[in-house]
């Protein structure tokens, strides 16, 4: 089982946010762990469940904030308690949102998996992430499960059981972009899901080729479609040994495809890297996981 000794599920207690809250419960089921219910607190940021908007001292207003947010996070914590699960609450104080998630996940040490909603009581468009999110996988040192409402789900809403029989796992073969693999095969393994691969050769060349008749990297490096397929087959048949496992390799922009291979084979979680490498072919992950998120139809897992 991989190490997974801590689960933090955030909020800003809007109803968005809250969606994620069973994800986290079950979360913290599966690798039998504590969970921890997160609300960051910051400083005169507009608030619009502070029907003062004023700005009083600063300790009466931090006093004021934890308060309120204390009374809300019990309510959440009343829902892991009735799942069996064990938690415990924390508010933390930062300059913004992210920095405090951030920060409170790296005093926790090794082992931690946040899970959180993709937008809160922002009411970002469905083509915007939000910036606390985006920020939050940009820079948390962990896994973070990203949840978008009222997309495709891998909870029935009915039971609250997790049903998970599909994951879709994009990958460059960078060394970053295979560390999703030991979570990959411990969720397909404890459900008995089928896992996907995917990697994208991105076919697109620098202008100045043109001029030679060069319209594709694949007229460069005819052999590069074969390598890719050998490499998928040894990861099928090493790595993922034991698992249900197949592979797709695609020409073409990789958000995009991982987006319709998802909705195509009726996806129910993705998983991939935050980062991997920037060579021709390969995914740009460092950009390439938030835009995933934007576009995806499913929960997405990235490490």
């Amino acid at each position: 089982m991989p190490a997974i000794r801590t689960v933090i599920f955030t909020t800003d207690f809007s109803e968005t946010a809250n969606h994620a809250l069973p994800y986290a419960i079950k979360m913290a089921k599966i690798f039998e762990t504590e969970l921890v219910m997160l609300h960051a607190v910051t400083l005169y940021e507009h608030d619009p469940n502070d029907p003062g908007h004023r700005f009083p001292s600063l300790d009466d207003y931090c006093a004021e904030l934890r308060k309120s947010a204390d009374l809300n996070l019990q309510f959440c914590m009343e829902r892991a308690g009735e799942a069996g699960v064990p938690v415990r609450k924390t508010v933390v104080q930062s300059v913004t949102p992210h920095a405090g998630i951030i920060d409170f996940a790296k005093e926790q040490g090794e082992g931690v998996m946040i899970v959180m909603s993709t937008h809160g009581r922002s009411g970002l468009s469905h083509v915007l992430l939000g910036s606390v999110t985006e920020n939050v996988i940009r820079y948390a040192p962990c896994p973070v499960l990203a949840v978008k409402h009222p997309e495709h789900e891998f909870i029935d809403p009915k039971t609250g059981e997790v049903v998970v029989r599909k994951i879709l796992f994009p990958l460059d073969f960078s060394k970053d972009s295979l560390k999703p693999l030991d979570l990959v095969r411990f969720i397909a393994a404890r459900h008995a899901a089928e896992v996907v691969l995917f990697h994208a050769i991105d076919v697109d060349i620098p202008p100045i080729y043109y001029t030679a008749g060069i319209e594709s990297v694949l007229q460069l490096d005819p052999g590069l479609h074969d390598r890719m397929e050998k490499k998928m087959r040894d990861l099928v048949g090493g790595g993922l040994a034991g698992i249900d496992a197949r592979y797709v390799v695609a020409d073409g922009r990789a958000v995009t495809l991982i987006r319709d291979l998802a909705v195509r084979e009726k996806v129910d979680l993705i998983v991939m890297a935050s980062s991997g490498s920037h060579g021709i072919g390969d995914f740009l992950f460092g950009s390439t996981a938030a835009r995933v998120i934007q576009k995806a139809v499913c929960p997405v897992l990235v490490v």
